[in-house]
């Protein structure tokens, strides 16, 4: 299958491309709106056929997309963009100049439409974390996500279990290098700062349910293994 379509919640959805290149499913986001379509990340450009695909699954066409929010600058969160002509596109501007489309506006905090933002920096510069004050949804971009891993048995959408497990476990197999880890440390607080209900990652599962206590547990890990290195 070339990709997966899924509610998260009321009328947002996520969609999520298997990249053959990478073998790892490649994520985006549409929030439906009466007056138009909110893109959170857009695909590499070589899976653009598909993301109308999708598009079209839900009743919508590129032209219904409103606005363009990138997580990060990376070519699987940005190069669809170009398909939506007619869309505002956000990305920060301490992503690289090639980027080209994006009008660079956002601060470092802040607020857009009805998200709220706050800049990570982990993962590229101008990695942002989007919350969606409405849904209490979460979109961490690649700071927490699921590369290369297999979808949770319940599918895109699920409490994910295993996959939660996965990424204890990977902290505490020392996943995160020693130099990575303050700065890692410091972005994995951000999401803390919101009430979040469903957290909506750069690759692989959507995690529903007990965010913050999951983000909690990771931030625990992160300062035990930061703690035995620096001893």
């Amino acid at each position: 299958m070339d990709f997966l379509v899924d509610k998260v919640k009321d009328s947002i959805y996520a969609i999520a491309f298997w990249d053959t290149e990478w073998k790892s499913y490649n994520n985006c986001y549409f929030v439906l709106e009466e007056d138009g379509v909110i893109m959170i990340d857009s695909c590499k450009e070589e899976h653009s056929k598909y993301l109308l695909q999708a598009l079209h699954h839900l009743g919508k066409t590129a032209d219904d997309v409103k606005l363009v929010l990138a997580t990060h600058g990376h070519e699987d969160h940005v190069e669809g963009a170009q398909m939506f002509k007619h869309a505002k596109k956000l990305i920060h501007p301490k992503e690289g100049e090639e980027i080209r489309g994006f009008d660079r506006e956002l601060s470092d905090q802040g607020v857009a439409g009805e998200f709220d933002y706050m800049l990570a920096g982990y993962h590229s510069p101008g990695s942002v974390i989007y919350y969606h004050r409405p849904s209490r949804i979460l979109f961490t971009g690649d700071l927490l996500c699921f590369f290369g891993d297999p979808l949770s048995k319940e599918g895109l959408v699920s409490e994910g279990k295993e996959l939660r497990q996965a990424w204890v476990d990977y902290l505490k197999g020392g996943g995160v290098s020693t130099s990575d880890l303050p700065g890692f440390l410091e972005a994995l607080k951000i999401p803390l700062h919101f009430q979040s209900e469903i957290m909506c990652t750069g690759h692989g599962g959507v995690l529903v349910g007990e965010v913050n206590g999951f983000i909690e547990e990771l931030v625990s890990e992160a300062e035990n293994q930061l703690n035995v290195e620096t001893k």
